[in-house]
């Protein structure tokens, strides 16, 4: 009877501390220590103190190899001009702070609150099979206007650094959120009235003078 050939196990992406001081060959007190003095970054998992793979590779000085993708989005077609300005400033950004790491250049037009964005899709399908460092991007919610604590911690389990150009800004164009605002509108008007009603119909064009008036 032949027998089954065993499959290699992945590597996990979060480690505990007693794994973690046997990979860098360290005592767990150590390892302790060290992430209370900010020497070895570290997330917290319930009680528990989980270190990174990517944090054991940067601590024993291997280099990684994986993408530092850069991402951007505007709402819609009339925005490209944005869409160039974001871009430029990723672009620039990673040549003067990233020389030298694999890039990867995405863009989307498309609702902030859309999770069918194809390149957003792309993004994390690269995150999920491990093939990414660190992602960029201009303005918090350039990536999504709701639900960023879902992301946060799907990039932590994966090693992922989410970088924020200019955190406290908040210079995305009106019209922007004004696109998102009534996706999100028409999105919850259709489930409850339906997609073609004429109450739907009548709240999405009151909804448009609102937000377009001066």
């Amino acid at each position: 009877m032949a027998r089954k050939k065993t499959e290699r196990q992945p590597e996990p992406k979060m480690l505990r501390v007693h794994v973690a001081a046997r990979e860098l060959g360290l005592h767990p007190l150590t390892v302790r220590r060290w992430i209370k003095q900010g020497k070895l970054q570290a997330v917290r998992v319930g009680l528990e103190a989980r270190i990174p793979r990517s944090e054991i590779e940067r601590f024993l000085g291997k280099t990684d190899e994986r993408l530092l993708i850069l991402y951007a989005r505007v709402s819609g077609h009339g925005q490209k001009a944005d869409l160039e300005r974001q871009k430029e400033l990723l672009v620039a950004w990673a040549n003067e702070n990233r020389s030298g790491r694999r890039l990867l250049l995405l863009c989307d037009i498309g609702s902030g609150i859309s999770t069918t964005r194809k390149q957003l899709q792309r993004l994390l399908q690269l995150v999920v099979k491990d093939e990414v460092a660190e992602i960029a991007i201009t303005y918090p919610d350039r990536l999504t206007r709701f639900g960023q604590d879902y992301l946060t911690v799907l990039f932590e389990s994966f090693g992922v650094t989410l970088t924020v150009l200019e955190p406290d800004e908040t210079k995305t164009p009106e019209a922007d959120l004004g696109r998102d605002m009534l996706s999100l509108i028409a999105s919850f008007s259709g489930r409850l009235y339906g997609m073609r009603s004429h109450k739907q119909k009548e709240l999405l064009k009151c909804a448009k003078e609102v937000l377009t008036s001066p």
